[in-house]
């Protein structure tokens, strides 16, 4: 009778298939793959140096980085250290008397001057920068360059009135008698200094809203509205 030869069945055939022999010592191994990062952790490394340059692209930091909002910052943060100042510590008594008097030469017009200029000053800084941040949303023509002007005209004003109001508070201060006050002279002497920092701020400041006047597109003025509206 004849001997039929049949194959080995799949799975055994499997397992007397040779494995492959082990590495010598000493040679070369492959190093296993490393495991699978997860999701979050894909994302953190992938997106953080990209996140970190899209926020340096981003409008706010653009916006902060600007000349004029610089300027403006800078006024405002002056302006706060005149007026807290002397509404801080700026009005004193006597050793004598306890009535409140202002410490520039019991002159209560020059603290109040001081406060009011540094408070309305600081105020302007901000309603401008909100303005400034939504300037290039502005369609109309004429709207932005009154805008522009406008601006040019409170930094010229605002310029003013720290150049005079520094030569007032520094007459004061100059005809205070010594140590008529046990506090204060720290905070009328920052008072005076900062009203001084703040000529050149606001003259800067000025001057970039000039630059911007000056860059603007020319305004047809005699343009009917028919053609074309007020803008």
């Amino acid at each position: 009778m004849p001997l039929t030869l049949t194959s080995p069945h799949p799975s055994c055939r499997r397992a007397a298939e040779p494995q492959g022999e082990p590495a010598a010592p000493g040679s070369p191994q492959s190093s296993p793959a490393p495991a699978a990062l997860g999701p979050g952790a894909r994302a953190a490394a992938m997106h953080i140096p990209e996140s970190l340059q899209d926020l340096a692209d981003s409008d706010a930091v653009q916006f902060l980085k600007r000349p004029k909002t610089v300027t403006r910052i800078f006024a405002g943060i002056f302006a706060l250290i005149v007026f807290s100042s002397l509404l801080t510590d700026g009005y004193q008594n006597k050793t004598d008397s306890s009535q409140l008097r202002c410490v520039l030469n019991s002159n209560n017009a020059a603290c109040s001057f001081a406060v009011g200029a540094g408070l309305l000053a600081l105020l302007s800084c901000l309603v401008f920068l909100a303005l400034d941040a939504h300037e290039g949303h502005i369609a109309c023509t004429r709207f932005r360059t009154a805008f522009q002007l406008l601006d040019f005209i409170l930094a010229v004003l605002w310029a003013g009135i720290w150049f005079l109001g520094f030569c007032f508070l520094a007459n004061q201060w100059h005809y205070s008698p010594p140590k008529q006050f046990l506090l204060g002279n720290s905070s009328a002497k920052a008072s005076i200094t900062f009203a001084f920092f703040s000529v050149p701020i606001w003259i800067f400041q000025a001057y970039l809203a000039f630059q911007d006047l000056r860059n603007d597109a020319p305004v047809p003025y005699k343009r009917s509205l028919d053609e074309g509206g007020w803008c």
